[in-house]
């Protein structure tokens, strides 16, 4: 087995691990912004920790810091906008629009790898824009979880080909500590500022724990540096082409385990197919 298809199977893997996020995002009952925070603080000392174990950390350069600081920042709103996406509406809608991703990679990706746009890619955008229309069509009542999770999936694309670019250059795992790092000390400032550092930051209930534990250790610590560490293979196009998976895991394992409030219209499921 080759190299290639060793970090395809391991792709795939991380996008269903991927598909479980929303699951947790949907059982967990704290806000977006506070879930966020835990995930990322949770996910950063689980890597640390991993790394400080192999002897793995790595001193890096004031403008290599700044760079990832900056990737921390697209993931803070990724992660913030898609999870309120989902408590705006539900998994189903939230990863439907989290699937337009590549429509944006498609369009920005060229700008940072200095290469012209690719006609099919350019086709694939306009399938993906009707099928978003038709989407919208049909989600009466959801309206501002749709534009959470279109505004998620932008910043997702952003982070994509930062990333793709980023992973050429330095290791995985330590990119991925200190993006989640940043990632959760933007949330806290940004809960600090709003007076939203208390008491009520860890009063959570035992079963959230859980989840939020299961959520920011494998869904996040692992899940991060094995998929940092695919996009060193894959171009960033490739790699959330593959992440258009996890809708389907998502919407089939919330619908299995929600119930109708997860099941939407027939026209819905056409236009997120599209």
């Amino acid at each position: 087995m080759t190299e290639r298809i060793k970090n395809l199977i391991l792709m795939h893997f991380v996008v269903l691990i991927f598909g479980f996020t929303g699951i947790l995002g949907k059982l967990i009952t704290i806000e977006a912004v506070p879930l966020v925070f835990w995930r990322t603080a949770i996910g950063a000392v689980t890597i640390y920790l991993w790394l400080k174990l192999r002897n793995k950390v790595t001193k890096k350069s004031w403008a290599t810091i700044a760079k990832l600081c900056g990737v921390g920042i697209l993931i803070a709103i990724h992660w913030v906008t898609f999870f309120a996406s989902i408590k705006a509406s539900n998994v189903s809608i939230a990863l439907t629009m989290l699937a337009v991703s590549p429509m944006f990679v498609g369009f920005i990706e060229p700008i940072f790898f200095r290469r012209k746009i690719d006609p099919k890619e350019i086709f694939i955008a306009s399938v993906v824009i009707v099928g978003v229309a038709i989407t919208l069509k049909f989600s009466s009542g959801y309206e501002w979880g749709v534009f959470l999770g279109l505004i998620s999936a932008l910043f997702a694309s952003l982070f994509a080909t930062i990333n793709g670019v980023l992973v050429k250059e330095y290791d995985a795992s330590n990119i991925s500590l200190v993006e989640l790092f940043f990632a959760s000390l933007v949330i806290f400032l940004f809960m600090a500022v709003r007076g939203e550092v208390g008491l009520e930051l860890i009063a959570i209930d035992i079963m959230d724990w859980v989840y939020i534990i299961i959520l920011a250790v494998v869904a996040t610590s692992f899940a991060f540096i094995a998929f940092t560490h695919v996009m060193k293979v894959f171009t960033p196009f490739t790699t959330t082409v593959a992440i258009n998976l996890e809708p389907i895991y998502s919407i089939i394992l919330a619908v299995l385990i929600f119930g109708e409030e997860e099941i939407m219209g027939v026209q819905f499921y056409i236009g997120a197919t599209l």
